[in-house]
C-alpha cells in the first residue's frame, strides 16, 4: 500500500470540514430565520429553542470555515505554482 501524503489528508480535512460547514450553515441559517420569525420557521421552533441554538454554533462556525477556507487556499495556492513543494532529502 502506498504512503498517504500530507496532501491526501489536506484534501480530507476539507472535503470533511466543508460538509460540516454547510450542516452548520443550513441551521445557522434556519434558526436565524426562526428568529426574525420569517417563511414560517417560527411556527417550526421557538424563539427562546432557536437562540440557544443559534449561539450555540457561532464558534464552530467560525472554527470550521477557517479550517476550510485556509486549507483550500493552502492547495489552491499550491496547485496554482505560488507555493513550492519542500524538497525531500
Amino acid at each position: 500500500m502506498a504512503k498517504k501524503t500530507l496532501n491526501y489528508y489536506l484534501i480530507k480535512t476539507v472535503r470533511i470540514s466543508g460538509w460540516i460547514l454547510f450542516l452548520i450553515m443550513v441551521l445557522f441559517i434556519t434558526t436565524g430565520f426562526a428568529l426574525c420569525g420569517k417563511y414560517g420557521f417560527g411556527k417550526i421552533i421557538s424563539t427562546q429553542a432557536a437562540l440557544r441554538i443559534h449561539k450555540i454554533f457561532d464558534m464552530p462556525l467560525i472554527l470550521f470555515f477557517l479550517a476550510h477556507s485556509l486549507i483550500a487556499i493552502y492547495l489552491a495556492l499550491r496547485r496554482w505554482g505560488w507555493i513550492r513543494k519542500r524538497k525531500t532529502a
